[in-house]
């Protein structure tokens, strides 16, 4: 029986390793579902995605690349280097002032990602390849918020720092993918500013610890430095020539200072033990479990340290990959300021070691068969749960809500309401309130939908300008306010009324 059982598992295995190229495929094409679908339904959120999609949406309507603004003032808050918005623009050349040109490079930046690594890991073998690429589908957090699915900077930087790494893991064989190292976090300081330290922390230990540092060709050291210097020199002297020192120190008090504060930034302080608890240890999601069997990993390794013959990986690859999940994450645990798509990078080698160890165990631990098969199952099985309950919850659950769904089923830039003044006076279902004063999503939603000029005061406001101008109402104000009745009701859709003075 076990002879059988044996011969049937080994024919398995077999099978999907034969099967690779068309199960990497199918694995590509079930990310790149979850990137893509419904991604112009979803209602804009505010703050971080909105607050770039209107610095992007001024960028290009002001022919300024390189000054980030706010309501056509220069932005302090979001003291981002150019790079995010710069994709962005891309997206908006492309698709339109919309919600897809908002976010389409986001959802292609996490599915690059996701393609890369899993090229990578294939090193390991074709089956911790296809377990790497199956992980990340079922990378829940990063569909749910500011990364994947939204207008920010989050999935560029994460595509870049991952590429960094990746690059770093493959400087043993060949010195000049520090230059490709170099470059990367370059580009991911002009699109997070300081978190791209963490980048530069990482690859110094790798190069310590796996001494590749003295072993570095002096025209390679001296071209990585460059590559990792000059492009955010270039851009600080262009930008300051704009206001000098202001928008370095306002980055400096917002990215450094300002989330190393005691008791953390804009009320987001948590104990050292946030993420730990929120992501990683956290049997809601896959991440406890993918934690779990990284940690037993480990362990075996260390108890018995395998043979080179026997390795998953090279030690060194080992030291770079575990440097690459533990250093983020001690570092954003240590800093008061916690938010959830800070250790978002720290979920690619979280998802690339499990991969790998479960790859060895499958292929090269003589377990029973019997039980091997029924590991094999339930990994799968396990997986794809999570992943359904991903696409649950973060695309198939994607909607706009009422207010968005009104404006953009009332405005067109090429109809004669493009480029108005509007005021807004409703019930905003994100905010669950009534307000008068323009949230930064619907902001934004305005300015791409109808080129609109969005003015705070509500109804008062309204009716104290003496040009044309419009307003959304929630109909129950109507009632309260007689005088609204003289003027033209352009739009009614039971719940919102569009007004015209």
């Amino acid at each position: 029986m076990e002879t059988y059982m044996q011969k049937s598992y080994n024919t398995l295995l077999t099978i999907i390793e034969k099967l690779y190229p068309f199960l990497f495929i199918l694995l590509s094409a079930i990310t790149a579902f979850l990137c893509f679908r419904c991604l112009p339904i979803a209602a804009i959120d505010s703050w971080d995605e909105a607050r770039h999609g209107i610095s992007a949406y001024e960028m290009m309507k002001n022919h300024n690349y390189l000054i980030n603004t706010y309501l056509d003032l220069p932005d302090y808050w979001n003291v981002k280097p150019p790079l995010s918005f710069l994709t962005i623009i891309a997206g908006f050349s492309i698709f339109g002032f919309n919600a897809l040109g908002l976010r389409f490079f986001s959802a292609l930046f996490y599915l690059i990602t996701v393609l890369c690594t899993g090229l990578f890991a294939k090193r390991y073998g074709k089956l911790a390849s296809l377990f790497t690429m199956a992980l990340l589908t079922a990378n829940y957090f990063p569909f749910k918020a500011h990364l994947v699915r939204a207008g920010d900077a989050d999935s560029l930087y994460l595509l870049l720092f991952t590429l960094a790494m990746l690059s770093m893991l493959q400087i043993r064989k060949n010195q000049r993918w520090l230059l490709v190292c170099a470059l990367c976090f370059s580009l991911a300081f002009l699109t997070k500013s300081f978190h791209a330290g963490i980048i530069a922390v990482i690859g110094l230990f790798v190069l310590l610890l796996t001494k590749q540092l003295h072993k570095l060709r002096p025209h390679i050291f001296a071209a990585s430095i460059s590559c990792a210097l000059f492009p955010i020199l270039l851009w600080a002297i262009l930008r300051f020539q704009y206001d000098g020192f202001t928008f370095f120190q306002k980055m400096y008090e917002a990215d450094l200072a300002g989330r190393t504060a005691a008791g953390g930034l804009e009320g987001h302080g948590f104990p050292f033990s946030f993420y730990l608890s929120s992501i990683f240890f956290n049997f809601d999601y896959i991440y406890g479990y993918l934690s779990i069997l990284v940690l037993l990993g480990i362990v075996c390794l260390w108890l018995r340290p395998l043979r080179a013959s026997d390795t998953p990986m090279p030690l060194d690859e080992q030291t770079g990959i575990l440097l690459w999940l533990f250093i983020p994450l001690l570092l954003f645990s240590l800093v008061s300021t916690k938010l959830m798509w800070y250790v978002y990078p720290c979920i690619i080698p979280l998802c690339l070691l499990a991969a790998i160890f479960l790859s060895y165990f499958f292929t090269s631990v003589k377990a029973p068969a019997v039980l091997s098969l029924l590991c094999l199952l339930t990994v799968g099985a396990t997986t794809l749960s999570f992943t359904y309950q991903n696409y649950l919850d973060n695309v198939r659950g994607a909607r706009s809500n009422d207010l968005q769904t009104f404006v953009i089923e009332q405005f067109d830039r090429q109809d004669e309401k493009a480029g108005a003044t509007i005021y807004l006076d409703a019930y905003d279902p994100f905010l669950y309130a009534n307000t008068t004063t323009w949230e930064q999503n619907m902001c934004l939603l305005a300015m791409m939908e109808g080129d609109l000029d969005c003015r705070d005061g509500g109804i008062e406001a309204f009716l104290s300008n003496d040009s044309t101008c419009l307003l959304i109402l929630s109909i129950p104000f109507l009632q309260d306010h007689p005088a609204l009745a003289n003027y033209q009701i352009l739009a009614d859709n039971g719940q919102y009324l569009l007004l015209q003075k």
